[in-house]
Order: C-alpha cells, then structure tokens, then sequence
C-alpha cells in the first residue's frame, strides 16, 4: 500500500507551518527544495519532520521536474500539495492533476502568471483599461505614449524585484539598463524572473494599493477581505506593512471586480493575493493576480484577526477538504504585518533588532554577523514583525509606533528615512496622521 504523502514545493516561511500541520495528519511528508530547509527561528523545521527530501537543482529545468513529479505519483499516494512560490506553481499544479486533487488546471496557472497575457485578457474582456506594452516594443517609442507615469515589470515577476516607475522616454531606457544589469539578491527570484525574460510597461494606475485574499474551493470564491498597504514614502514601489482586515469604502465593488476575475481568469482551488488600484471614483484597476496565498507572514496575521490556527485552513484546501470557514461571518481583531528597512546607505555589519514587547511575531530576514548591502530595496529588509489589537485605530497606532521603537545594532530606528511611511486617509485616526508618517 502506498503511503500516504503531503508535497511541499519549495517550502519556505509560513509554508513550514503548513508542513508542520499536515505532519499532525499523520501524512507521510515530501518535500522538493532547491534551498536547505530552514532548521531555525520561528518557521524553523523541527528534526525528523520532513519523511523524503528531494533536491531540485533548477525549477527552469522542466524536463527534470515533471520528470520527479511523476516518481512521486508512482511512489505515494499523493492527499495534498502546497506550494507559494510563482515558479514552481505550474508543477505543483501537474501533481495534484495526476493525483487527482482540485486544482487549477497547469496551463491556466502558467497563463495566470503571465502578466502580459493577463492584462491584454481583462482589456479584451473589458475587466481593465490600462494599456501596456512590452519593454522591447517601449524601447521603440520616439515619444511617450502615457499621460502619467509607468511602471516597467517582469511580465513573470516576484517579490516586487525589477519593478520601476517611469514617465518618459529616457527614464523607461535608464529603467531597460537596470533590468539587464539584473540585480536580484534572491537567487531563486532572479531565476525565475530570468527564466522568462520579458518584462511589461503598463500604465500606472492612480489610487490606493491593497489586495484582496481569497480561498477558492472547488470552483466558489470565499473572499477573506483586503489587505491595505503602507509603502515607503521616497519610494512608494517599496511596501513596507498592511493591515487586515481593512474596510475600504469601495469594499463591494472591490470584491465584485475581484470576483470577476476569477471567473474570468479559470481560477478553479487554491488561494489568491490579488492586488489592486482603488481610486476614489472611476475604474478599479488589477495590480497583480498572484494564484497563491499571501505570503511573508499572512499566516500570522490572519491567526490572530480570525482566532484561528489559520495554518488548519490552508491544509484542508490543500487536501481537497472542505474547510470550516464559520471564522469569516465572526467578529474579529486586527493586525498588522510590517518589514523592518536598516537607515540609509547602512553599509555595515548587521547585529541584530530589538522589539519591543508589544510584538507578537518577529523574524530575521537577514543573517546576524553578515555586511549589509547598504541598499533601500524591497529586498534589503532585515526582519519582519506582527502586532494585533482590538480595533482598526489601535493596531495602526501600536505600528507606527513599534516601528519607532525597534532597535537596529543597538539604535532605535525612530523617524529616519527609511521608516517612513505612506498610508490611506482612511488607515486610522486623523491624529495619527503625522509629518514622519505619511496620510496618502
């Protein structure tokens, strides 16, 4: 009799929490990782833990990966899957298809993660209005074409890496220059956005960004709610916290569009992250359509607004489970999840954070006793934290000011550049509203 086995692709982060659950399933745990898996901090893997670890030496390497795919489905009986990567999403896809578990089907998630394609469908199909072009035909034009800004992007992106804001001919050829250059400090990103190679120049939409999370199950879409953003003020590509749940005034229409394009994308199981522009009036605009749960720290931050162990969700959707979702009609709390950016040009070794105790999840995102880079991209982030309260108000309160008091080699990172924020009028109270952290 075969074992009954749970497959993690690439599991990183929260996913090892999952890990951890379907282990108290007693499932007959497989995991397939390029990188070593995490033995420390708080997503550490515990000795023992995973039954089948398998190296994965390229996830561009097709052949080789369908190829372990299918050993699997001829070695185990294969109950459930979870992946949260963008470049392994396809293959994850393939192995719940043999194993006969809901899934997207392969071919969808890959049309899905295609950004070009996605936004010239939703036009088509008169779900978005921005017009966009591929780098290599924006490399053509003689005058720009848009009456604001752009963003230049990998047409299969991660991470917010090789993502710039232009607004003229010059600045779109500076932005082609930094995309050859290919600087990505996550090896496996920079793969992956390699790999594929085109990148997408859309129209810049106007408004606030926040996401919508959802879990799909078998076909219907269970909005979970949305996930507001607060981003670096010098630079409002970089995101830096949110907060959930957050009731934007466009809520409904917000949901609908969301909604909308599940249907119209073929998004069968799983979850979604899908961002969006939400202006005051006028159209709402597609971000980004991630067909994977949110990531970073989203586990925590949805455990300790819905009193549940989120990561029991997670697994019962990747097992083909119904899961008991009478957590979303609730009340509920808040939290917040936020990156943790050394000061500027902050070219030295790295000693450590100190957080204050207010905090109820943090992690490292760089290691103790490495040099940093010095930079300010998304990528540069040293920790990452979680705070919870009882109101909307509060939480964003105890974050702004957590984010003051946390200590970077020994000094408290107070009001400097980097830990400044933009953020929605409609985040907090208006006294909160301050010259070092600033209402959007």
């Amino acid at each position: 009799m075969k074992k009954k086995a749970f497959v993690l692709l690439e599991t990183m982060n929260h996913m090892n929490i999952v890990l951890r659950e379907a282990k108290s399933r007693g499932f007959h745990i497989v995991v397939l990782n390029h990188d070593p898996v995490r033995t420390d901090g708080p997503y550490g893997v515990q000795p023992g833990a995973v039954d089948d670890l398998r190296h994965v030496e390229s996830w561009s390497d097709a052949d080789a990966i369908r190829a372990l795919v299918a050993e699997l489905h001829d070695t185990y009986e294969v109950v459930g899957t979870y992946a949260a990567f963008e470049a392994v999403l396809p293959f994850e896809a393939e192995l719940r298809e043999l194993a006969g578990l809901p899934t997207t089907a392969p071919e969808t998630v890959r049309h899905v993660l295609d950004k070009t394609g996605v936004r010239r469908k939703l036009c088509a199909e008169g779900l978005s209005q921005l017009r966009s072009a591929t780098l290599d035909e924006a490399l053509g034009w003689d005058i720009w074409p848009y009456k604001g800004d752009a963003v230049v992007k990998p047409a299969n992106g991660t991470g917010s890496a090789l993502c710039f804001i232009v607004s003229s001919v010059e600045e779109l050829r500076e932005a082609a220059e930094k995309v050859r250059e290919g600087v990505v400090v996550n090896p496996l990103m920079k793969e992956y956005i390699v790999s594929h190679g085109e990148f997408l120049v859309e129209e810049k939409a106007e408004g606030e960004l926040l996401s919508v999370e959802s879990l799909i199950d078998h076909g219907e879409v269970h909005v979970m709610g949305s996930l507001a953003r607060y981003v670096m003020a010098s630079d409002p590509v970089i995101e830096q916290s949110t907060h959930f749940p957050y009731r934007h005034p466009r809520y409904e229409e917000l949901v609908a569009k969301s909604t909308a394009i599940h249907h119209s994308l073929g998004i069968h199981h799983g979850y979604s992250h899908v961002e969006f522009m939400v202006p005051d009036d006028g159209p709402i605009e597609l971000i980004d359509f991630n067909p994977r749960y949110a990531g970073v720290d989203g586990l925590i931050v949805f455990s300790h607004a819905f009193g549940v162990p989120f990561e029991k969700v997670l697994c019962d959707i990747a097992c083909g489970i119904h899961p008991d979702l009478s957590f979303l009609g609730r009340p509920h709390r808040y939290a917040s999840n936020s990156f943790v950016m050394p000061p500027p040009n902050a070219a030295v070794v790295f000693e450590g954070l100190e957080f204050p105790p207010e905090v109820v999840f943090w992690r490292y995102m760089k290691d103790v006793g490495k040099p940093l880079s010095g930079g300010s991209h998304q990528l540069d982030s040293l920790g990452a934290f979680v705070v919870a309260a009882d109101t909307a108000a509060e939480v964003h309160d105890l974050l702004l000011d957590v984010r003051r008091r946390i200590r970077f080699n020994g000094e408290p990172l107070g009001d400097n550049p980097n830990n400044i924020q933009a953020f929605s009028r409609h985040l907090g109270s208006p006294m909160t509203v301050t010259t070092t952290n600033e209402g959007l």
